[in-house]
């Protein structure tokens, strides 16, 4: 036997060939689960991503990602993981807010106008990047990592889920993809369930700027939330968007409940406030318009997002959660 012994260990040049020969040795004894897990891991087979341009060959785990848009920064966080790098606008505040956390990651610039340079300095192994903002990009990305393309400017909530299994499946996790969207509908159903029965009030998100309002339709990531939940988009719409809406417009739409995302500074809501013609809108006249933080209603999206919108429609619409 230890001739045998001997043959095997001088054949077994590589550490592979170590490891198996070894594992000849020891067939039938067993191993931990989460040593045939490591193993399982570390031999991760490669596996064809598609996404929004194409399909991306990954293999193995990744392990140093970068995220280009703050729904993916949200998915990694509900699959376990901290990017090394992300697009935080240079507003480091703001993920910390976006995760409820502070993480530690390197800034590779603006969402609009992501650092090239700075990606690659961090060596990353998969990049996540949004269609509308990043296509344009896609190539040079390319060549610094593997790289997925995913909706999350212009996606709805269904597509954010979505995108939530399709970066699981990314880094080698299709099961705790599968658990992070379990648990979120668990909440959202629990969220649901308070909301009292029979509701057929009209409900939009508008966004104030400095002069306009962007009014958020049925396909927009907060009004397809909205309708997750039963409640009733005020605008029906497959653009997701109507920006630039006027004082006039918002009339038109006589809005129910209308949340007003606003940033510090002032916005034209403040001018509108004093106008009798805004005074006369549902919403309005019915003491249901609420402001409510820009970034969790329209800079932010992901599951923690959606509950996040659900739990402040709770609080400020039914004065419950």
């Amino acid at each position: 036997m230890n001739d045998f012994v001997s043959k095997m260990f001088a054949n077994a040049i590589s550490r592979r060939g170590l490891c198996t020969s070894l594992g000849l040795l020891i067939a039938g004894s067993a191993l931990p689960a989460s040593a045939l897990e490591a193993m399982a891991d570390e031999n991760a087979g490669q596996r064809s991503i598609a996404h929004e341009l194409g399909t991306t060959e990954i293999s193995g785990k990744p392990g140093r990602i970068v995220a280009l848009e703050f729904s993916f920064v949200q998915a990694l966080d509900a699959l376990g993981v901290a990017p090394v790098g992300i697009t935080d606008d240079n507003q480091p505040q703001r993920i910390d807010q976006l995760l409820g956390k502070h993480i530690d990651y390197s800034s590779v610039g603006t969402r609009l106008e992501p650092n090239l340079e700075l990606v690659s300095a961090l060596t990353p192994d998969l990049i996540v990047a949004d269609l509308t903002r990043h296509s344009a990009i896609y190539p040079q990305l390319s060549a610094i990592a593997p790289t997925i393309v995913l909706n999350s400017w212009e996606g709805s909530y269904q597509v954010i889920k979505d995108s939530v299994v399709v970066i699981a499946d990314a880094l080698g996790e299709k099961g705790k993809g599968a658990q992070a969207i379990a648990d979120h509908e668990a909440a959202i159903a629990a969220l649901i369930a308070a909301i009292p029965a029979g509701e057929k009030r009209r409900f939009l998100l508008a966004v104030a700027s400095s002069d306009s309002m962007s009014l958020h339709t049925s396909s927009s990531f907060t009004g397809s939330v909205f309708k997750a939940m039963g409640l009733m988009p005020a605008i029906d719409s497959s653009d997701p968007v109507e920006s630039g809406a006027g004082l006039e417009r918002l009339i038109a739409v006589n809005p129910d409940v209308l949340l007003v995302a606003t940033d510090a500074g002032g916005t034209v809501l403040d001018q509108w406030k004093g106008n009798s013609a805004f005074t006369n809108i549902s919403a309005v006249k019915a003491g249901t318009i609420f402001e409510v933080d820009r970034n969790q209603f329209s800079r932010f999206r992901g599951l923690k997002t959606a509950e996040m919108i659900g739990r402040e429609i709770l609080a400020k619409v039914y004065n419950a959660g």
